[in-house]
């Protein structure tokens, strides 16, 4: 990181005030061989009566279901209902996505053996900014919120880090045709399409799976297969053994890479001279086949794969991790069973699921829940301010977008375990974190974040954010600021700090504060860095 974006950064005078020191605290305690088709399928159940509880305010639903609040979308919702609207999120192909601005995006669209060249070419670098930026920009600009968020969450799930060997060029291919293609889906197609993903096999080694060899089988795959991609552990229970690893080791033996020039080359391959032909028995007995001669068993991978995303082992385990996403770290498991059975009932689809969960009562008891993980956070924050930034790739705004979540422990893409990046507040809060976050939102607000004085950064317009008329007073504003910019309500007495930490009376008139562009920009970065916007 260059001096200028991350040195000049002085985290201590942006926001060092004594408010501040309330506000942390208060932050930690809350209240054919191949995947199936790249396209989102519509729900395949049709909405539930009466969309969700009354009782789910627009905020809650906007918090809990986008990146959050931008400019407006909080009334939208309000006017639209907000059961209409999560109708709309969950089957979003008519909403506007943000596709257009990754115009000349060279790698997002790519097969595995293209980007290959393009690295080759001298264009490593490019490959994984494009899949970094393209992912700021959608969760940023699109309105397909929900559909982006899934895809944070699936991603996560489906973790693969692109920088653990020479083929970091395999994981755009992957987050389109696994994450992307099926965030809306069905999971049986999704763990599939995982499956068959060059990255995932790389990552996980199921390349040196290979039962000719003296070694024999390697197991990593098959365990992560079973223990964070379906069945899970879920409160202590586990359905399977280190047999049952052992035994789909052998089952998914000789799923590969296919190294030989041609369109498909880095894309899957079943290998046969590799494939295990024991006769493999897992869960029991629940799946059995017999030995097999030379060419066959890989449809019998595809079987057993199809047999876990239907387990009700699976879908208990992607039920927690869903009502642990939109409700809170420790989800009901009432709410997860219900919503388990909703899932087999349809056959691993994810939208009525979702629905279900939308649906209940603990969803609309939910509110502020959940801690904002840096990424989580670091769109909150552009979206409610309303922030511009330039899309080139390899820019100035997405090299101190990028460094910034760096710097708050959440690179994107980089998870370096199989396990994805935590969702749990634990993880996230400390005295180190918070001041990352304070310092980064500071910065925004005050248009000082990463370079300065380019055409290629990272600016807000303050000023085109407050209401006119302007409300009366000072505190009448911040409280404004609160409910329309961060979609928080904040306590009174929280209000009278703010009014003290930018040295104002709260009485003052509201016009004393705006024609003040410095102070303006230190309550407004105070407002996010409130502890309610910290969570959602």
């Amino acid at each position: 990181m260059s001096a200028e974006p991350s040195a000049a950064r002085s985290r201590r005078a942006l926001l060092a005030l004594p408010v501040l020191a309330g506000l942390g605290a208060a932050c930690t305690n809350p209240g054919g061989g191949g995947p199936p088709p790249t396209t989102t399928p519509a729900p395949t159940t049709p909405p539930g009566p009466g969309g969700p509880p009354s009782a789910v305010p627009p905020e809650v639903a906007v918090d809990k279901l986008t990146f959050g609040p931008k400019p407006g979308l909080v009334d939208a919702v309000r006017a639209m209902g907000v059961g209409a609207w999560i109708e709309q999120q969950l089957s979003p192909t008519a909403v506007p996505d943000a596709e257009a601005r990754l115009a000349g995006y060279r790698s997002l669209a790519n097969t595995n053996y293209q980007n290959y060249l393009l690295a080759d070419s001298g264009e490593w670098d490019l490959i994984p900014a494009e899949l970094d930026a393209a992912t700021i920009i959608r969760a940023v600009h699109s309105e397909r919120q929900l559909y982006e968020l899934m895809c944070d969450f699936w991603a996560n799930h489906f973790n693969t880090w692109r920088s653990k060997t020479w083929m970091g060029f395999l994981k755009n291919a992957d987050h389109r045709d696994v994450v992307r293609a099926h965030a809306l889906g069905k999971f049986s197609h999704m763990l599939m399409a995982s499956a068959h993903s060059p990255a995932m096999l790389d990552y996980l080694d199921n390349l040196p799976n290979d039962a000719s060899t003296p070694g024999g089988v390697n197991q990593n795959y098959a365990r992560e297969l079973m223990e964070l991609h379906s069945l899970g552990i879920v409160n202590g229970v586990q359905v399977h053994t280190e047999e049952d690893v052992a035994q789909l080791s052998k089952l998914i033996s000789g799923w590969s890479i296919d190294w030989e020039v041609g369109p498909n080359k880095f894309g899957f391959r079943f290998a046969p001279w590799m494939h295990s032909l024991d006769a493999v028995s897992i869960l029991d007995g629940a799946y059995t086949r017999p030995a097999r001669s030379y060419g066959e068993g890989y449809d019998d991978g595809r079987e057993f794969i199809n047999l876990l995303a239907h387990h009700p082992a699976t879908a208990r385990h992607i039920c927690w991790k869903l009502c642990k996403r939109f409700i809170g770290d420790d989800p009901p498991m009432s709410l997860v069973d219900s919503a388990a059975s909703v899932f087999s009932a349809n056959d691993t689809a994810i939208v009525p699921t979702l629905r279900h969960i939308f649906n209940s009562p603990e969803f609309a008891a939910a509110s502020d829940s959940k801690i904002r993980r840096p990424f989580e956070h670091v769109i909150a924050c552009l979206r409610a301010l309303g922030a511009t930034f330039g899309t080139d790739p390899e820019g100035k705004s997405m090299k101190s977008l990028r460094w910034v979540l760096d710097d708050m422990g959440q690179p994107i893409f980089e998870r370096v375990s199989p396990d994805g990046y935590p969702d749990a507040g634990a993880y996230w809060i400390s005295s180190a974190a918070l001041l990352e976050r304070w310092g980064f939102t500071g910065e925004v607000a005050r248009n000082a974040f990463g370079y300065r004085n380019t055409t290629d950064r990272v600016d807000v317009n303050l000023a085109a954010l407050m209401p006119n008329p302007l409300p009366a007073t000072v505190t009448e504003l911040i409280s404004w600021i609160g409910a329309n910019v961060g979609s928080i309500s904040l306590p009174g007495a929280d209000i009278a700090d703010l009014c003290n930490a930018i040295g104002y009376s709260g009485s003052a008139a509201a016009s004393t504060l705006t024609s003040n562009a410095s102070k303006l920009a230190l309550c407004v970065g105070l407002v996010l860095c409130h502890p309610l916007f910290q969570r959602r």
